[in-house]
């Protein structure tokens, strides 16, 4: 498991190795779909995002109530004191990345919730208060098979409304209001959202 913790303090120079090829990539920038929830967060239309990916890409386009699950890939800290590091103090060197706060030297790891971590209880909790307070939940983009997070949906409140949307069918697709087996991005372009 790369993105394990055991991995990363037994073999910090294979993790960072795996890490940069597949984490820490440049140039990627929000589709349609982060843009359209930010322009309804924006218009009122939206109170949270609840989300597994760690790319930053919801803030990025201009979301503000982000719940990161597994947290952010573009965050860092030390393991040992707990000192934070940005993507670009990390970037600027190769290979595994050692705290440079004087007498530590503790290992640098990414902001994420890795294999055999728990996720942080405070965004758990405050994904679970957003979905029990909405109206109306979009799933999108995502299989409903990793747990917990798609346990998540077992908390919405009764008589609110459950869109999916995913390429493939989920295990949930029939407790849906409305369902569509497309992408989230294409059918993010053509939303429009009103005022």
């Amino acid at each position: 498991m790369y993105l394990g913790l055991e991995f990363m303090e037994r073999h910090p120079e294979e993790f960072y190795k795996f890490y940069r090829e597949y984490f820490m990539m440049k140039g990627i920038l929000p589709n349609a779909c982060h843009e359209k929830l930010a322009e309804m967060e924006g218009k009122g239309k939206l109170q949270a995002i609840v989300t597994q990916n760690v790319d930053g890409l919801h803030q990025q386009a201009g979301s503000q109530k982000v719940f990161e699950l597994h947290g952010n890939g573009g965050r860092f800290y030390c393991h040992r004191c707990k000192t934070p590091y940005s993507f670009d103090a990390v970037d600027q060197f190769q290979g595994a990345f050692f705290c440079t706060k004087e007498g530590c030297g503790g290992l640098v790891r990414p902001d994420i919730v890795m294999y055999g971590e728990s996720l942080d209880p405070r965004v758990l909790e405050g994904a679970i208060f957003a979905i029990e307070q909405a109206d109306l939940i979009i799933v999108g983009g995502s299989s409903l098979t990793v747990y917990p997070a798609a346990g998540l949906i077992h908390y919405r409140k009764r008589g609110s409304k459950l869109v999916l949307i995913n390429l493939d069918p989920t295990p949930y697709d029939a407790l849906a209001d409305l369902v569509a087996h497309e992408s989230i991005a294409k059918l993010f372009r053509e939303l429009v959202i009103a005022r």
